[in-house]
């Protein structure tokens, strides 16, 4: 019975410590290999226009795009502001969404997103 429960405590920590680790990697990961990183937070009026501009137009078949929440993800929130940072923006005030990456270059708010997938579908 003492081996099935430290074999059990062992699986929980050993869970625990991979979740840790896994969570961590996604920080500090760069956007990888997509051509749009959206940022967008749950009930952002905003943020829905871009994602249906998206759906609408089918662009997701065009570009690779990552969409991360970030009002309820610590780890998204993280990423969206080392974006932020990589495109020298002033964060003092804060980081609103939506807010999209699209090779390297930052853009808030729908109509400078929806203006930058254009152009950015219009070249592909």
């Amino acid at each position: 019975m003492k081996k099935i429960i430290i074999a059990l405590i062992i699986l929980v920590l050993g869970y625990f410590v991979y979740n840790s680790v896994k969570q961590n990697q996604q920080t500090t990961q760069s956007q990888g290999p997509f051509d749009m990183v959206l940022f967008w937070g749950d009930g952002c009026p905003h943020c829905e226009i871009v994602k249906k501009y998206i759906s609408d137009n089918k662009v997701d078949s065009q570009l690779s795009i990552d969409q991360k929440e970030v009002y309820y993800n610590k780890s998204n929130q993280a990423l969206m502001q080392q974006a932020a940072e990589k495109c020298q923006m002033d964060t003092s005030k804060g980081l609103g969404v939506p807010f999209a990456v699209i090779d390297d270059q930052c853009y808030v708010g729908d109509t400078p997103i929806i203006d930058a997938i254009k152009q950015k579908t219009s070249t592909k």
